[in-house]
């Protein structure tokens, strides 16, 4: 998935940049309703209702729908589309669904504050009112869609050029697949990798002091039983219990390692898939100026009986924080066996 996630990236960064002159040609014709409807080269129009409020009030959505395209998130099928959408169902049931999928879940109030939450965090209200197409554009960049009525009376609404890499969509996704999962269905996320740990390896530093754990090939002098291929902490070096691989398995299988290593890859910043270069992983809130510590660090690598390898090289404060809980439980099954 690594691969393909980077070769499209590629292309869809520079059919962005397309997007953003093209959205520039579109002009500011006046139309009697006050809006703007001027269509250009390549079939593009943008229109806006001036008489959109561009702040919303309440906080309180009744009725709730976006669709849009995001590389950066996608379902076990690859699916890279969402229509998400909060309304009562045939019987007044408040449901949440994505359309496209068939997942679906009761709502309430939690779910739809957390909507709003985002809502509000990149100010969308300002996008209401808008409509903007352009049918020469790949499909990434049609379809961007979001009608949300409030108890108010209020609505915003738009439809605009799909924003393939924004960050409202991916926290849209995020919001919605983990409403699903915390009510029993997890299907909208990627599968974890399910087969067994093959090679694990942990390095952890906190204040300057190094813990290592993992297999390492010994001198025939340290050799136990003859064996030279040894579970070692540090210095210490012993037979890999028979039960080893299971049950870092069963540790690791506790977490989304490899959706959060996967959905990480991208770099808002630099508009780049360079985020792991970086040392952030999916982990942590990855603070603005966040510098790498001096003595802390944790490097974790998995390798799995699929083939898949998982490599988790940070010094980021925040992502050492955020896999504080899978570090901890790995030290203490491994100190348990010196």
């Amino acid at each position: 998935m690594s691969g393909l996630l980077k070769r499209k990236g590629g292309h869809i960064v520079a059919l962005i940049l397309c997007a953003s002159l093209l959205s520039g040609l579109f002009g500011c014709g006046q139309k009697p309703d006050g809006g703007t409807d001027e269509p250009v080269d390549g079939g593009g129009t943008y229109r806006r209702d001036d008489n959109a409020p561009t702040v919303i009030e309440s906080k309180d959505i009744t009725d709730f729908y976006a669709s849009f395209f995001i590389n950066t998130r996608w379902t076990g099928d690859e699916d890279h589309q969402f229509h998400f959408s909060v309304k009562p169902d045939e019987t007044g049931a408040l449901t949440a669904r994505e359309e496209l999928s068939g997942v679906s879940a009761a709502a309430d109030t939690e779910l739809l504050s957390r909507l709003q939450a985002v809502i509000d965090k990149y100010d969308l209200a300002s996008k209401n009112g808008i409509y903007e197409s352009n049918m020469s554009l790949p499909p990434e960049f049609q379809d961007c869609e979001m009608l949300v009525d409030y108890a108010s009376g209020e609505q915003l609404k738009f439809k605009i050029l799909n924003e393939p890499y924004a960050l409202w969509g991916e926290e849209f996704y995020d919001t919605f697949a983990d409403w699903f999962g915390e009510n029993g269905d997890q299907s909208l996320w990627p599968p974890e990798d399910g087969t067994k740990v093959t090679r694990p390896r942990l390095w952890y530093m906190e204040n300057g002091v190094m813990l290592e754990y993992g297999g390492i090939k010994v001198q025939p002098e340290n050799a136990v039983n003859g064996e030279t291929f040894l579970l070692h902490r540090n210095d210490e070096y012993i037979l890999f219990p028979e039960d080893y691989y299971g049950r870092v398995t069963e540790i690791l299988s506790g977490y989304p390692i490899c959706r959060k290593y996967d959905f990480s890859r991208f770099d808002h910043a630099e508009n780049n898939f360079g985020n792991h270069d970086k040392g952030y992983f999916g982990w942590g809130d990855e603070p603005e100026g966040e510098e790498d510590s001096e003595d802390s660090m944790v490097s974790l690598h998995i390798e799995y009986e699929s083939g898949r390898s998982i490599s988790i090289d940070t010094k980021k404060p925040s992502e050492t924080e955020g896999l504080m809980p899978l570090i901890e439980e790995l030290i203490q099954y491994h100190d348990t066996l010196f």
